[in-house]
């Protein structure tokens, strides 16, 4: 599995002449086997980095937003609540698809009895 991971990173992203930028999420460092052999100019971001904090998820005031568009602000509350959010270096950011599957639900029901 190993040298498959790292044949695809390798292709996809070293070799690509297309590709200026990459973003990996959820890839995890292996000490002993290195998926990322071959490639470089890695840049490890964590949950503790302070650099690119604000870009792990939504923040407050994006959520916020996006609930006053969708006429939901009452909810914000709930969301609190049920949705906390994450810390990221320094900052509080809430994760994207938690709160757009949400909205989406209230949204679904809101049109079911708008029409039943």
């Amino acid at each position: 599995m190993v040298n498959f991971i790292r044949s695809l990173f390798e292709s996809a992203l070293k070799t690509n002449e297309y590709l200026k930028f990459a973003v990996i999420t959820g890839g995890l460092r292996i000490s002993k086997e290195s998926i990322f052999t071959g490639l470089n100019n890695l840049e490890i971001i964590s949950i503790l980095s302070k650099s690119y904090d604000e870009h792990f998820g939504f923040a407050k005031e994006e959520v916020k937003k996006m609930f006053a568009y969708y006429h939901r602000e009452d909810k914000m509350d709930i969301v609190k609540t049920w949705y906390d959010g994450y810390l990221f270096g320094n900052s509080e950011v809430y994760n994207p698809w938690s709160k757009i599957n949400y909205v989406k639900a209230l949204e679904s029901a809101s049109s079911a009895s708008r029409s039943g």
